[in-house]
């Protein structure tokens, strides 16, 4: 099965908000507390709160910075 362009273009958005989401937790997490028995359960609800707010925040700024950068590209003739 092959996704239209819109399709990928959300299964991509919520792909990256989670990776971006997954990689950033996990990162401030360890600066703060050592990796244990506990870090697990202290990571997931900061990863689901933060892809709560990461996912939706990239359905609105990437239109708006694609749209941005597009501006400033110049156009092949």
């Amino acid at each position: 099965m092959k996704l239209s362009k819109k399709q990928a273009d959300i299964v991509f958005i919520i792909l990256v908000s989670i990776c971006t989401t997954a990689i950033l937790s996990f990162g401030i997490l360890c600066t703060h507390h050592a990796i244990d028995r506990e870090f697990f359960t202290l990571w997931r609800p900061d990863f689901i709160s933060g892809c709560l707010i990461s996912i939706p925040t990239g359905f609105i700024l990437n239109p708006l910075l694609k749209k941005l950068i597009d501006h400033y590209t110049e156009k092949d003739n």
